[in-house]
């Protein structure tokens, strides 16, 4: 009888037991994918528009201002897991996609670390180092044009190599319209060029320009050195204390005093001084009788 009330204690111990409360209903959370599926903000805008009734009768451009706060993520510009692998990337890691075209130095204020292009006849560099690229962090972008602020939406549809695929090609298309008026305002074309504009073979009109309205900046902005600034601005006074230094260790400010003190004792500054004194007072009088002869008038 031992034996068999034995057994059946056995198998109930070998029965799993589920977990507490599992056979209530419960509430799942389940958190959003990661990767290139985040949910996570990376960009901001604010648009302001008004129009007036002369400027809505007479089809002037509305009064725009935008502003967007940008912020770009590691995986946009290196290679990480779970994300899509850049196709060139440089020696430091990080893949090269250029700025737009207002976000280059030569369309940003000097005082924001631009550096305008050379007005002389000297070819403009396009080394490496003058040319700007998205880089990790937080970037300031404003427009006064209506027309930026469409093409800003528009590549908020598009990662950084989308865009820059885009703005090479608005670029290309700038080039062929450009092209085809010059051939337009020739008046007739080569027979080297009968095949390429032919017809009614007409390129598309490229978008309006918005790069000399528009701003691009990375926060903080590259602020130029203050220190090289005050230099550039006491460049002249360190230039002339310099040499007064140098006229001082050579000895020629104590042969220039020794010079004058020998002159005050000769007569030298009295003739000069009367000379100085007569030639003024002949140019007075030569001026009041001038004066005299037109007063007088005709006789």
């Amino acid at each position: 009888m031992s034996t068999g009330a034995a057994q059946p204690t056995q198998q109930q111990q070998q029965v799993p037991r589920k977990p507490p409360f599992s056979d209530w209903p419960t509430i799942k959370i389940l958190t959003p994918p990661q990767g290139r599926f985040s949910k996570k903000t990376d960009e901001w805008c604010f648009t302001y528009c008004s129009q007036n009734v002369n400027g809505r009768i007479y089809g002037k451009e509305p009064f725009c201002r935008s502003i967007c706060i940008r912020k770009v993520f590691p995986h946009e510009i290196k290679n990480v897991m779970t994300f899509k692998s850049h196709k060139v990337v440089g020696p430091d890691g990080r893949a090269k996609y250029r700025l737009p075209a207002e976000g280059q130095p030569s369309n940003i204020p000097r005082i924001l670390g631009g550096k305008p292009p050379d007005d002389s006849d000297k070819p403009q560099s396009t080394s490496n180092e003058e040319t700007k690229y998205w880089d990790e962090g937080w970037y300031l972008w404003t427009s006064k044009s209506r027309w930026g602020l469409h093409e800003k939406t528009d590549a908020m549809l598009m990662d950084l190599e989308h865009q820059q695929r885009v703005i090479a090609q608005k670029e290309q298309r700038r080039e062929v319209w450009q092209d085809y008026q010059d051939h337009v305002a020739k008046g007739t074309l080569d027979a080297g060029d009968q095949s390429k504009w032919w017809g009614p073979i007409v390129p598309l009109r490229p978008a309006p320009d918005s790069t000399s309205q528009s701003l691009l900046v990375p926060l903080p902005p590259d602020w130029p050195s203050l220190r090289e600034r005050f230099a550039r601005l006491l460049a002249p006074a360190h230039r002339v204390l310099s040499i007064f230094q140098e006229s001082i260790s050579s000895g020629e400010q104590v042969e220039f005093a020794q010079r004058v003190w020998e002159k005050a004792w000769t007569n030298e500054p009295y003739i000069l001084a009367s000379r100085t004194c007569s030639r003024a007072y002949e140019r007075w009088k030569e001026r009041d009788s001038t004066d005299e002869d037109d007063n007088a008038g005709p006789a």
